[in-house]
């Protein structure tokens, strides 16, 4: 029987601009990891109190690092949090405020011990316009903005995002060297979700489709041309649903034979699922003609 058709009542429209083209990001790269890992997050240590910790080997090689983080609810709006890094003991703080105005969070972070390291983070969402702002260097006079903003209106939604340096503003001459900017657009035809790219300065051209192929099947496509370069990689991807606990993804991605490049496939492999009560677990592995490989594998227990 054919799959009910991919519409708005079964797509989520993007409302900032990092999730235009997602169905192929989540499709073609989302939950491939190639590194070793075990997690384990506690959300009911106290009231208002979550309490996390990771062990990662990068790579699946050298020694590993881990992470143990506490949040806590100061208030139904206001989220504090705190995350020290094993074994450098780096620490990094935040306090979130989602109540300063209706649609917008404000997220203050950096580590306490270094001034420098301070970053604001603005979110706001309205209506069919999300935008986000995130300001660094704060501490040195001449911050660094990097911004973005998303409109989404019915079957369609489109966005632009801008990252600029301000020590050029004195100079104007300087400023083409402290900008990057990027444009992307998406919408929701029958059956598939479509997607355009611009970024690098318009030098990186995406072009990505995801086609529901029935309820428990995607498949998608995305083309990357570098104009500067003038080479282009493709990638095809299928995921599934095994079971109600089990799902899996294979994709293909090499260079397009364009202006004299050759063919060079790579194989992407994974899957994850439930392993026992609490746990899930994810398993990636990828391999090149040369067969050159590559795996990770990961579980996260939440209680």
């Amino acid at each position: 029987a054919r799959p009910p058709p991919v519409t708005l009542a079964t797509v989520k429209m993007p409302s900032y601009f990092g999730d235009i083209a997602k169905a192929a990001k989540d499709l073609l790269t989302g939950s491939v990891n190639f590194d070793n890992k075990a997690s384990l997050d506690a959300k009911n240590v106290a009231d208002g109190l979550k309490i996390s910790g990771s062990c990662v080997q990068k790579g699946g090689a050298g020694d590993p690092t881990g992470t143990v983080k506490a949040t806590y609810d100061l208030a139904s709006d206001v989220v504090a949090e705190t995350e020290v890094g094993l074994p450098s003991n780096k620490i990094t703080a935040s306090l979130a405020h989602s109540g300063l105005v209706k649609g917008l969070k404000a997220t203050l972070s950096g580590n306490p011990q270094d001034v420098k390291t301070a970053k604001l983070a603005l979110q706001y969402l309205q209506g069919a316009v999300g935008l986000k702002a995130d300001l660094t260097e704060l501490t040195a006079g001449a911050p660094k903005a990097d911004v973005s903003l998303c409109w989404s209106e019915g079957d369609l939604a489109a966005g632009v995002s801008g990252a600029v340096d301000t020590k050029a503003f004195p100079d104007p001459a300087a400023l083409p060297g402290k900008l990057s900017y990027a444009v992307q657009s998406t919408g929701v035809v029958p059956d598939s979700t479509v997607a355009l790219a611009l970024s690098d300065a318009f030098d990186t051209v995406k072009a990505s489709i995801v086609t529901k192929v029935d309820k428990d099947t995607t498949a998608g496509a995305e083309v990357v041309y570098k104009r500067a370069k003038g080479t282009a990689t493709g990638s095809v991807g299928l995921s599934t649903r095994f079971s109600a606990v089990c799902t899996g993804k294979a994709v293909v991605t090499s260079p397009l034979p364009f202006n004299g490049a050759a063919a060079a496939p790579v194989l992407t492999l994974q899957t994850s699922g439930d392993v026992f009560a609490n746990t899930t677990g994810s398993a990636s592995v990828q391999v090149d003609t040369a067969a050159k490989y590559k795996y990770g594998i990961q579980f996260a227990t939440k209680v």
